[in-house]
Protein backbone atom coordinates (compact mmCIF):
# COMPACT_ATOMS: atom_id res chain seq x y z
CA UNK A 1 0.00 0.00 0.00
CA UNK A 2 1.38 3.40 -0.98
CA UNK A 3 1.92 5.94 1.80
CA UNK A 4 1.13 9.65 1.75
CA UNK A 5 2.47 12.15 4.28
CA UNK A 6 -0.30 14.53 5.38
CA UNK A 7 1.07 17.33 7.58
CA UNK A 8 -0.88 20.35 8.78
CA UNK A 9 -1.47 22.17 12.08
CA UNK A 10 -5.24 22.37 11.48
CA UNK A 11 -6.54 19.32 13.32
CA UNK A 12 -10.10 19.53 11.97
CA UNK A 13 -8.84 19.64 8.38
CA UNK A 14 -6.59 16.62 9.02
CA UNK A 15 -9.52 14.75 10.56
CA UNK A 16 -11.46 15.21 7.32
CA UNK A 17 -8.68 14.65 4.77
CA UNK A 18 -7.21 11.55 6.42
CA UNK A 19 -10.28 9.28 5.98
CA UNK A 20 -10.77 10.56 2.43
CA UNK A 21 -7.22 9.55 1.48
CA UNK A 22 -7.64 6.20 3.23
CA UNK A 23 -10.88 5.64 1.34
CA UNK A 24 -8.92 6.04 -1.88
CA UNK A 25 -6.67 3.18 -0.80
CA UNK A 26 -3.62 4.91 0.69
CA UNK A 27 -1.82 4.58 4.00
CA UNK A 28 -1.78 8.04 5.58
CA UNK A 29 1.04 9.29 7.80
CA UNK A 30 -0.44 12.21 9.74
CA UNK A 31 1.68 14.91 11.33
CA UNK A 32 0.58 18.07 13.14
CA UNK A 33 3.99 19.76 13.39
CA UNK A 34 7.38 19.86 11.71
CA UNK A 35 8.99 17.48 14.22
CA UNK A 36 6.46 14.74 13.48
CA UNK A 37 6.68 15.35 9.75
CA UNK A 38 10.48 15.17 9.84
CA UNK A 39 10.34 11.90 11.78
CA UNK A 40 8.07 10.31 9.17
CA UNK A 41 10.33 11.51 6.35
CA UNK A 42 13.33 9.96 8.10
CA UNK A 43 11.72 6.59 8.89
CA UNK A 44 9.11 6.02 6.19
CA UNK A 45 8.86 6.07 2.43
CA UNK A 46 5.89 8.20 1.39
CA UNK A 47 5.27 8.57 -2.33
CA UNK A 48 3.76 12.03 -2.00
CA UNK A 49 3.62 14.96 0.46
CA UNK A 50 0.54 17.01 1.36
CA UNK A 51 1.72 19.80 3.65
CA UNK A 52 0.10 22.94 5.02
CA UNK A 53 1.60 26.33 4.25
CA UNK A 54 2.49 27.03 7.88
CA UNK A 55 4.69 23.93 8.06
CA UNK A 56 6.20 24.47 4.61
CA UNK A 57 7.38 27.91 5.69
CA UNK A 58 9.12 26.50 8.77
CA UNK A 59 12.92 26.40 8.11
CA UNK A 60 13.20 23.27 10.27
CA UNK A 61 11.36 21.23 7.64
CA UNK A 62 13.85 19.50 5.36
CA UNK A 63 12.16 18.16 2.24
CA UNK A 64 13.63 14.97 0.77
CA UNK A 65 16.03 14.76 -2.17
CA UNK A 66 15.26 13.73 -4.81
CA UNK A 67 12.02 15.66 -4.34
CA UNK A 68 8.67 13.91 -3.98
CA UNK A 69 5.41 15.17 -5.48
CA UNK A 70 4.38 18.03 -3.20
CA UNK A 71 0.91 19.51 -2.68
CA UNK A 72 0.61 22.61 -0.50
CA UNK A 73 -2.57 23.24 1.48
CA UNK A 74 -3.08 26.99 1.85
CA UNK A 75 -5.55 29.41 3.37
CA UNK A 76 -7.05 31.89 0.87
CA UNK A 77 -4.98 34.76 2.32
CA UNK A 78 -1.71 32.81 2.34
CA UNK A 79 1.18 33.81 0.14
CA UNK A 80 2.51 31.33 -2.40
CA UNK A 81 4.97 29.05 -0.55
CA UNK A 82 8.65 29.42 -1.36
CA UNK A 83 9.09 25.64 -1.59
CA UNK A 84 7.61 25.59 -5.14
CA UNK A 85 5.06 22.81 -4.69
CA UNK A 86 3.68 20.97 -7.70
CA UNK A 87 0.17 22.12 -6.78
CA UNK A 88 -1.36 24.55 -4.28
CA UNK A 89 -4.89 23.75 -3.08
CA UNK A 90 -6.54 26.57 -1.19
CA UNK A 91 -9.04 25.96 1.59
CA UNK A 92 -11.86 25.21 0.81
CA UNK A 93 -10.34 22.02 -0.57
CA UNK A 94 -11.52 20.92 -3.99
CA UNK A 95 -11.70 17.12 -3.63
CA UNK A 96 -11.92 16.68 -7.41
CA UNK A 97 -8.62 18.53 -7.90
CA UNK A 98 -7.11 16.59 -4.98
CA UNK A 99 -8.15 13.26 -6.48
CA UNK A 100 -6.89 14.21 -9.94
CA UNK A 101 -3.48 15.36 -8.65
CA UNK A 102 -2.89 12.22 -6.59
CA UNK A 103 -3.89 9.99 -9.48
CA UNK A 104 -1.64 11.78 -11.96
CA UNK A 105 1.40 11.92 -9.71
CA UNK A 106 1.18 8.59 -7.86
CA UNK A 107 -0.62 6.01 -10.00
CA UNK A 108 0.83 4.25 -13.02
CA UNK A 109 -2.63 4.02 -14.57
CA UNK A 110 -4.45 7.10 -13.22
CA UNK A 111 -8.22 7.32 -13.12
CA UNK A 112 -9.54 10.39 -14.86
CA UNK A 113 -12.39 11.31 -12.54
CA UNK A 114 -13.68 10.77 -9.04
CA UNK A 115 -16.45 8.22 -9.61
CA UNK A 116 -19.23 7.18 -7.23
CA UNK A 117 -20.64 3.67 -7.06
CA UNK A 118 -24.33 4.16 -6.35
CA UNK A 119 -27.81 3.35 -7.60
CA UNK A 120 -30.15 6.02 -8.90
CA UNK A 121 -33.39 5.60 -10.84
CA UNK A 122 -33.03 7.11 -14.29
CA UNK A 123 -34.04 6.93 -17.90
CA UNK A 124 -32.56 7.64 -21.31
CA UNK A 125 -33.56 7.93 -24.92
CA UNK A 126 -31.87 7.87 -28.29
CA UNK A 127 -32.91 10.22 -31.09
CA UNK A 128 -36.54 9.71 -32.08
CA UNK A 129 -37.12 6.91 -29.54
CA UNK A 130 -39.12 6.65 -26.34
CA UNK A 131 -37.48 6.98 -22.96
CA UNK A 132 -36.25 3.72 -21.40
CA UNK A 133 -36.14 3.19 -17.63
CA UNK A 134 -32.66 2.25 -16.39
CA UNK A 135 -30.52 2.34 -13.24
CA UNK A 136 -27.54 4.66 -12.86
CA UNK A 137 -24.85 2.45 -11.27
CA UNK A 138 -21.93 4.89 -11.21
CA UNK A 139 -21.58 8.63 -11.66
CA UNK A 140 -18.83 11.18 -12.15
CA UNK A 141 -18.65 14.80 -13.25
CA UNK A 142 -18.00 13.62 -16.81
CA UNK A 143 -20.26 10.60 -17.26
CA UNK A 144 -22.21 7.67 -15.86
CA UNK A 145 -22.91 3.99 -16.29
CA UNK A 146 -26.45 2.85 -17.04
CA UNK A 147 -27.55 -0.72 -16.37
CA UNK A 148 -30.04 -1.27 -19.16
CA UNK A 149 -31.85 -4.17 -20.88
CA UNK A 150 -31.36 -2.58 -24.31
CA UNK A 151 -28.16 -2.84 -26.30
CA UNK A 152 -26.40 0.28 -27.46
CA UNK A 153 -23.05 0.62 -29.18
CA UNK A 154 -20.18 3.05 -28.88
CA UNK A 155 -20.96 6.30 -30.63
CA UNK A 156 -24.71 6.27 -30.06
CA UNK A 157 -26.13 9.62 -28.98
CA UNK A 158 -28.20 9.52 -25.80
CA UNK A 159 -30.14 11.91 -23.59
CA UNK A 160 -29.96 10.84 -19.92
CA UNK A 161 -32.34 11.93 -17.16
CA UNK A 162 -31.75 11.20 -13.47
CA UNK A 163 -32.60 12.82 -10.12
CA UNK A 164 -30.16 14.35 -7.67
CA UNK A 165 -31.74 12.72 -4.65
CA UNK A 166 -31.77 14.99 -1.63
CA UNK A 167 -31.39 18.11 -3.78
CA UNK A 168 -34.89 18.16 -5.29
CA UNK A 169 -33.36 18.56 -8.74
CA UNK A 170 -33.34 16.50 -11.92
CA UNK A 171 -30.54 16.41 -14.45
CA UNK A 172 -31.11 16.10 -18.20
CA UNK A 173 -27.80 15.71 -20.01
CA UNK A 174 -26.88 14.70 -23.54
CA UNK A 175 -23.92 12.45 -24.19
CA UNK A 176 -22.22 9.79 -26.28
CA UNK A 177 -21.96 6.07 -25.54
CA UNK A 178 -18.27 5.33 -24.86
CA UNK A 179 -18.53 1.57 -24.36
CA UNK A 180 -21.12 -1.19 -23.94
CA UNK A 181 -21.10 -4.17 -21.58
CA UNK A 182 -22.53 -7.45 -22.86
CA UNK A 183 -24.37 -9.83 -20.48
CA UNK A 184 -21.78 -12.51 -19.66
CA UNK A 185 -21.20 -14.90 -16.73
CA UNK A 186 -18.06 -12.94 -15.82
CA UNK A 187 -20.13 -9.84 -15.00
CA UNK A 188 -23.17 -11.65 -13.57
CA UNK A 189 -25.00 -11.05 -16.84
CA UNK A 190 -25.15 -7.32 -16.20
CA UNK A 191 -25.80 -5.33 -19.35
CA UNK A 192 -25.34 -1.63 -19.86
CA UNK A 193 -23.24 1.18 -21.25
CA UNK A 194 -20.91 3.97 -20.21
CA UNK A 195 -22.00 7.45 -21.22
CA UNK A 196 -19.70 10.44 -21.58
CA UNK A 197 -21.46 13.75 -21.00
CA UNK A 198 -21.39 16.60 -23.47
CA UNK A 199 -20.19 19.94 -22.15
CA UNK A 200 -22.21 20.77 -19.04
CA UNK A 201 -23.59 24.20 -18.30
CA UNK A 202 -22.09 26.00 -15.31
CA UNK A 203 -25.24 25.34 -13.31
CA UNK A 204 -25.23 21.63 -14.19
CA UNK A 205 -21.54 21.31 -13.35
CA UNK A 206 -22.04 23.02 -9.97
CA UNK A 207 -25.09 20.94 -9.04
CA UNK A 208 -23.55 17.65 -10.12
CA UNK A 209 -20.25 18.40 -8.40
CA UNK A 210 -21.99 19.30 -5.15
CA UNK A 211 -24.11 16.13 -5.29
CA UNK A 212 -21.08 13.89 -5.93
CA UNK A 213 -19.05 15.58 -3.20
CA UNK A 214 -21.79 15.19 -0.58
CA UNK A 215 -22.49 11.56 -1.51
CA UNK A 216 -18.80 10.76 -1.49
CA UNK A 217 -18.23 12.30 1.95
CA UNK A 218 -21.26 10.43 3.29
CA UNK A 219 -19.81 7.21 1.87
CA UNK A 220 -16.44 7.90 3.51
CA UNK A 221 -18.11 8.55 6.86
CA UNK A 222 -19.97 5.26 6.64
CA UNK A 223 -16.97 3.16 5.63
CA UNK A 224 -14.21 4.46 7.91
CA UNK A 225 -14.39 3.03 11.42
CA UNK A 226 -14.35 5.70 14.10
CA UNK A 227 -15.17 8.53 11.72
CA UNK A 228 -18.31 10.50 12.47
CA UNK A 229 -20.52 12.17 9.92
CA UNK A 230 -18.99 15.17 8.21
CA UNK A 231 -19.88 17.30 5.24
CA UNK A 232 -18.15 19.40 2.62
CA UNK A 233 -18.26 22.33 5.05
CA UNK A 234 -15.41 20.74 7.00
CA UNK A 235 -13.14 21.04 3.97
CA UNK A 236 -13.66 24.80 4.13
CA UNK A 237 -12.02 25.45 7.48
Amino acid sequence: MKSLLLADDRHDLLATLEPILKHWGYRVLTATDVTQAQAFLASSYPVMLLIGNNLLEDPALQLPHPPLPLLAIAHPQSACPESSPDLVLTVPIDIFALFSFIQRRVEQHPRQNLRLQLRLPGMYCTKGAEFVLADVMSLSISGLFFRSPLRLVAGDRVTAVFPLLGHSREMEIGGTVLYAIEPLPSNNYAQGFGLGFDALSQEQSTLLGRFIEEKFLSEVSGCQAGVGNFSSAQLRR
